[in-house]
Parts: structure tokens; C-alpha cells; sequence
């Protein structure tokens, strides 16, 4: 209810903002024009239109402003800054997501990156609460050098140590759920005695299913 009334607040508050303005250019009287009506509605749209501007907003009805955007393009993969997109505008943005066909390589440049030689895929698809994974990722798992699949509470307990069980899932299905990037690290089961970090991105489907694709690696800063 809050952010219902928040926004019809800012909707009358941007409509009155119009209506001063035209009352500033035409007084009480419309305007001598051949269609005077129509020639007011375009001057309130170009007036709307200048007030975004001058508010540094890309999109008017969306409240986005251009530093909010620049900060987005920089850094998609910061969760905090995918939270300056206002929320009907990233829903929107979720639609348009790169389809199941396509991978999103999450092998980053810099201090963040992971080992890409001895890196694996993983994908979860959160309507079958599924996991699979290729071969790299079944070696660093403890499974084997071959790729598989399963339910994911029958993966986390065949390869997740138990006190990182539910970070785990949890990271994976918050990720599915809100649309942002995940990232987890957590010990794998003996004898393989390794500690594995992932990360992961949202890719969602034509028709609504979400998945996260990601990739894996040893953590090699391990004290």
C-alpha cells in the first residue's frame, strides 16, 4: 500500500509540476491555435519531458536517473547496484535476458576472476529444483571427471559439507527468485576435501523458468 500511494503521490506531484507550467505559458485562456486542445497536450508532454531531463532521469516514468544507469552498465554484477533499477523497470529488464541457448561466461578479468583452466559449468533450474554440471565441475565436486545431474538436496548432501548445506540452497534459490547474481563458497565432502567457489548468473526463459548458470573453481586461498 505504501509504495502505491508513494507513487501516486509522485504522479500527482509530477502532473501538477505540468499544470503550473501551463498556466505560467497560457494563463486561464487555451491557447490560438487551429486544434487549441491538442496544442496543450503537446505542450504538456514537452514539458514532462524537460522536467525529466532537468531531474537527470532517463525515463521519466520509470525514476531512473542517468547515474543510476552508468553505474549498472559498469558493474552488472553487483547485486547492490542491480537494486538501483527500480523494480517494474527490472522486472521488464528480466524479460529480455539472454535465452536458454545462450551462456553467460562469468570467467571475469581481475582479482575476482576464477581460475579459467580449471574451471567448471554448472547450471540449476529452479523450477525442477534440478543441478547439473560437466565434467571440471564433477572432479572439483568430488563425483567423478564426468558430467551429471540431480535433485538439488540429493547433490547437497552427496557433495556439500553439511554446515554449508543451507547457505547453498539458499544462495541458489534467492538467486532464482529475485533475478541477481550469486556467489557461495563451501567446503566439499571427504575424501576429496576441497573447497569450491561459484558463481552464478540469471538467465530466464521465454517462458518464465529461471535458471542459473554459472561457474566453479577451487578456492585457492584457503587458510
Amino acid at each position: 500500500m505504501a509504495d502505491a500511494l508513494s507513487r501516486e503521490h509522485h504522479l500527482r506531484r509530477r502532473a501538477e509540476r505540468v499544470k503550473e507550467a501551463l498556466e505560467a505559458l497560457w494563463g486561464d485562456e487555451l491557447p490560438d491555435a487551429p486544434d487549441p486542445v491538442l496544442t496543450v497536450l503537446v505542450d504538456a508532454v514537452a514539458v514532462d519531458d524537460q522536467q525529466g531531463v532537468d531531474e537527470r532521469l532517463v525515463v521519466q516514468g520509470d525514476g531512473l536517473g542517468y547515474e543510476a544507469l552508468a553505474r549498472v552498465l559498469a558493474d552488472v554484477r553487483s547485486s547492490a547496484t542491480l537494486h538501483l533499477v527500480p523494480p517494474a523497470l527490472r522486472a521488464r529488464l528480466a524479460g529480455v535476458l539472454p535465452t536458454a541457448g545462450r551462456l553467460v561466461d562469468l570467467r571475469i578479468s581481475g582479482p575476482a576472476a576464477l581460475p579459467s583452466e580449471a574451471t567448471g559449468a554448472w547450471e540449476y533450474d529452479a523450477t525442477a529444483d534440478t543441478l547439473a554440471w560437466d565434467a571440471r565441475s564433477g572432479t572439483l565436486y568430488g563425483l567423478g571427471p564426468q558430467p551429471g545431474h540431480a535433485p538439488l538436496p540429493q547433490w547437497l548432501a552427496r557433495t556439500v559439507h553439511e554446515e554449508d548445506r543451507a547457505p547453498v540452497s539458499s544462495a541458489l534459490r534467492s538467486s532464482a527468485s529475485t533475478g541477481l547474481p550469486c556467489e557461495v563458497r563451501f567446503r566439499v565432502l571427504p575424501p576429496h576435501h576441497g573447497v569450491v567457489v561459484a558463481r552464478g548468473r540469471v538467465l530466464t526463459a521465454p517462458d518464465g523458468r529461471a535458471r542459473v548458470l554459472g561457474f566453479a573453481a577451487e578456492d585457492v586461498v584457503v587458510h
